[in-house]
């Protein structure tokens, strides 16, 4: 009898993204706002079991204002759960408030929340640049509307813009069923705004493409850590949203990362050998001892990214957004940084022999001796100062 008890109390840890879209979920509830970049970090850091000492090297700020933002959410969802929430506790009481807000069938097992299947969002945007805060903005617009705010884009294709989206089976449900009655588009309409000034949906649905299907699953997997990480190589994941993912040591040589927002997700050791991640977002991401030798990150954005001690060598980089990346001895042998931006970059020790460098702009980079100064000049490099005539329009 005691035993059947145990078992009958025993709490399912939590995924770290059903603690990402938990927290959010409670902080949206509490303030109407999700969670910020830096608050998602201090989350994943706490999951990772990591330091508040260890999240402030890593995110590069004091470590009293990683304690700081961390009691003020441990407040919130102390509030919103009726438990005292703090850094020791976090997962096993959020575990017991999501078990205790569920439906039970009669094995007293928690019923999936989450549909297995892909819904298809199609649609075209008056907007030149479709950011991805923008496309964060349009997918609040369909949470409310399928008054759903679990539902969020899986990935991004091009083709007019294809979202996939997961949540609630009866959230995408109603997106379905407003948008063959037409109300979908005559909804957004409505809640049309000044940034997105005008959303035509062209498909709403749930999709039977198996591939998809099966790139969605992949990708959701990832998000949560149930996967091998070292068997994705040359797996196709283009256009896959995968904020603030771990990906640390994983083996992705090969694989396609073509425009896919990798935003603040930690890429520590991983192995991108050969990668396609042209246009990918990887703002702040974590690339420390990252192969990525002969990879393709042209035109992506890298700006904040740490690269220190990554191995970029024969990399593509041209048109590359380094603003701000931290490549203290990083390898760039042989890669190629035509019209680069390393703005206020650090550079220190990095190794840029034969690196093509014409027309990138180093200005106010840090860690870079006068006589490599000179040298980078001589070869092409925009600094923004009086050492170069090329810079004057800069200025």
């Amino acid at each position: 009898m005691i035993m059947n008890e145990l078992k009958m109390t025993e709490i399912e840890t939590l995924s770290w993204f059903e603690l990402e879209r938990l927290v959010n979920d409670l902080k949206k509830k509490h303030t109407n706002k999700g969670l910020t970049d830096v608050e998602t970090k201090i989350l994943k850091g706490i999951f990772d079991d990591k330091t508040y000492a260890y999240l402030a090297k890593e995110i590069r700020t004091e470590e009293q204002s990683i304690k700081n933002a961390a009691s003020s959410l441990f407040k919130i969802l102390s509030a919103q759960t009726d438990e005292k929430i703090g850094k020791s506790n976090l997962i096993t009481a959020l575990a017991r408030y999501r078990d205790n807000s569920q439906t039970f069938d009669h094995n007293n097992k928690p019923q999936p929340q989450q549909s297995d299947k892909v819904f298809e969002l199609v649609i075209e945007v008056d907007i030149d640049d479709l950011t991805p805060e923008k496309i964060d903005k349009i997918n609040n617009l369909i949470q409310k509307i399928a008054r759903d705010n679990t539902i969020k884009p899986i990935m991004k294709l091009k083709g007019s813009i294809r979202l996939f989206l997961e949540g609630s089976e009866d959230g995408l449900q109603r997106l379905a069923d407003l948008h063959q009655s037409g109300e979908l588009q005559a909804l957004l309409n409505e809640l049309k705004s000044d940034d997105i000034p005008e959303i035509i949906v062209k498909k709403a649905e749930f999709t039977t493409d198996a591939k998809v299907i099966e790139k969605a699953e992949l990708i959701k997997a990832i998000r949560e850590g149930t996967i091998d990480k070292t068997t994705l190589q040359q797996v196709d994941l283009s256009g896959a949203i995968l904020i603030v993912a771990d990906l640390s040591e994983a083996n992705l040589r090969g694989a396609n990362l073509w425009g896919a927002n990798l935003r603040g997700t930690i890429m520590s050791e991983a192995n991108l050998w050969g990668a396609n991640l042209r246009g990918a977002i990887l703002r702040g991401a974590n690339l420390i001892l990252a192969n990525l030798s002969d990879a393709d990150l042209s035109e992506a954005d890298l700006s904040g990214a740490i690269l220190s001690r990554a191995n970029l060598s024969r990399a593509n980089l041209r048109e590359a957004n380094l603003r701000e990346a931290n490549l203290i001895q990083a390898n760039l042998i042989r890669a190629n940084l035509r019209e680069a931006n390393l703005v206020w970059a650090n550079l220190s020790w990095a190794n840029l022999s034969w690196a093509e460098v014409e027309n990138a702009i180093f200005i106010d980079a840090r860690g870079i001796t006068p006589e490599q100064k000179q040298d980078l000049i001589r070869r092409g490099v925009i600094f923004g100062d009086t050492s170069n005539d090329r810079s004057k329009a800069l200025v």
